[in-house]
């Protein structure tokens, strides 16, 4: 056996170790400790013995070196290890590049350059000094960017991978090809004649692996910021069920009862928002109704929307009337408000046994309201000033009687507001007209018939506001039944 080709199919070689040295710290194992080691070893022997028959057959042929080693270390690292396929081999892949580069860029070019200018090559590279020192240089290279990798990138790769849920497949095309183009760039230098040795090898694989280093970090940064939006995403969502949670959400709400018929909705305009909707029980015979508006979007006015509507729950829950609720809670919210956010709202006490809603408005949109057999119209109530706006504001109370078949529709701006593509409003006429052409006078059908209108309206036009609703019909007056 050629020493000089073996020594050199050794040196070649190394690279996949490297590369599966950084996919055995990333990737949680497959099997168990002794059974992945094996499993290794039986991937080392083949590759090396690929490698050693390649270059045995010529030492400039990087069929293996680079490509075919490059595959053995993806393809261990889908059989030995447990993510998904789609992340294994993101892993595998991201791994034969870094260990092309780092060979290329800081072995192949520092043994040139230090026999270039200390003359520690004399004749070839291709001796066995010279390849054990190329293979002593690698060595601490190799130890060093391990290093790096270890405390600098790994964690932010598995970081990455729990973010995306495994979900990597958008991202292999780009290692996929790099580690591809290194591979042709390498074989047409060869053939060119630009080895170790060409004044030409050091300045050109600088430049190439400079390049490659620049295209990984751009790689990189993308997938990282991209698993950072998704993690955002993945907040957010857990964030919106939290809210959504919050809001009466289970219809019938109130099975046993039979008097009335309540039903509500909301369409957030991002992922949280700042709308909200409450109906509880303040004893057997007094409904409260809540419809709200949080300045803002987001998240911000997700959290604000959470304070307001637990303080006007638990005030209201005292037996407060609806003014006392909303001075009360007005003074709570301007404490500290420094986001200087408010919140527009509509409270209404209805009372099951007479038909009769006390209610309070706090700069918020009209109700409608529909008696009998009749039209919706808006019912313009006169309105105070935004909760959080101003301390010791003051609100104003006034009376709606509900008869047998009465219905009473609130809302939030969202619905009037809502925009199409040329700019103009829904507004209050087309709410109105589509609430009278729904098909049942039924507070869910009512809800489901203008959210469609709407949305035809709109078309293709995006969502800028929460759009919320609320409706409750009157279908007797009395005591539980």
């Amino acid at each position: 056996m050629d020493s000089v080709t073996l020594l050199w199919s050794l040196a070649v070689f190394l690279a996949s170790v490297f590369g599966g040295m950084i996919i055995a710290v990333t990737l949680k194992p497959r099997y168990g400790r002794k059974t992945t080691t094996l499993g290794w070893l039986g991937f080392a022997l083949v590759g090396f013995l690929a490698a050693w028959l390649s270059y045995s057959i010529n030492l400039y042929n990087d069929l293996v070196g680079i490509l075919g080693l490059s595959a053995l270390v993806c393809i261990a690292s889908l059989v030995l290890y447990r993510e998904n396929t789609s992340s294994n081999l993101f892993v595998g892949l991201m791994a034969a590049l870094i260990a092309n580069v780092v060979t290329f860029m800081f072995c192949g070019t520092t043994d040139t350059f230090l026999g270039s200018a200390f003359h520690l090559f004399t004749d070839t590279p291709y001796t066995v000094g010279n390849i054990l020192l190329f293979i002593g240089i690698k060595l601490i290279v190799y130890a060093v960017f391990f290093s790096l990798y270890f405390i600098l990138v790994r964690p932010h790769v598995q970081n990455m991978i729990i973010v995306l849920q495994g979900k990597m497949t958008t991202y292999l095309a780009a290692p996929a090809v790099s580690v591809v183009g290194f591979y042709m760039i390498n074989l047409i230098t060869n053939d060119t004649g630009i080895v170790p040795g060409s004044p030409y090898f050091f300045p050109l694989y600088g430049t190439v692996c400079v390049i490659f280093v620049l295209e990984y970090v751009q790689i990189f940064s993308a997938v990282f910021w991209s698993a950072a939006a998704m993690k955002n995403a993945a907040e957010l969502n857990v964030a919106s069920n939290i809210q959504h949670d919050m809001l009466p959400y289970i219809f019938p709400a109130f099975p046993e009862r039979n008097e009335f018929d309540i039903y509500a909705s909301m369409n957030s305009a991002k992922e949280v928002g700042g709308d909200f909707y409450d109906f509880f029980l303040v004893d057997e015979d007094h409904l409260a109704l809540v419809i709200a508006d949080v300045s803002g979007k987001g998240v911000p006015a997700a959290l604000f929307m959470v304070i307001a509507k637990t303080l006007l729950k638990n005030q209201a829950l005292t037996g407060a009337s609806p003014k006392e609720v909303l001075e009360s809670v007005n003074n709570q919210l301007c404490e500290n408000n420094e986001a200087d956010m408010f919140v527009t709202v509509w409270l209404g006490i209805y009372e099951i046994s007479t038909g009769k809603i006390t209610a309070a408005n706090a700069g918020h949109e009209y109700p409608a309201i529909r008696r009998g057999k009749g039209k919706f119209e808006l019912y313009k109530d006169r309105h105070g000033f935004v909760l959080a706006g101003m301390e010791n504001s003051r609100y104003r109370e006034y009376e709606l009687q509900l008869n047998e078949g009465d219905i009473l529709f609130v809302y939030t701006d969202g619905v009037t507001e809502a925009t199409n593509e040329n700019n103009i409003l829904y507004g209050t006429d087309r709410m109105l007209n589509a609430l009278e052409d729904s098909k049942e006078m039924v507070p869910e059908t009512l809800l489901h018939s203008l959210k469609e209108d709407i949305d035809r309206f709109v078309g293709k036009a995006p969502q800028f506001d929460d759009i919320t609703m609320l409706c409750l019909k009157c279908r007797k007056k009395g005591g539980i039944a």
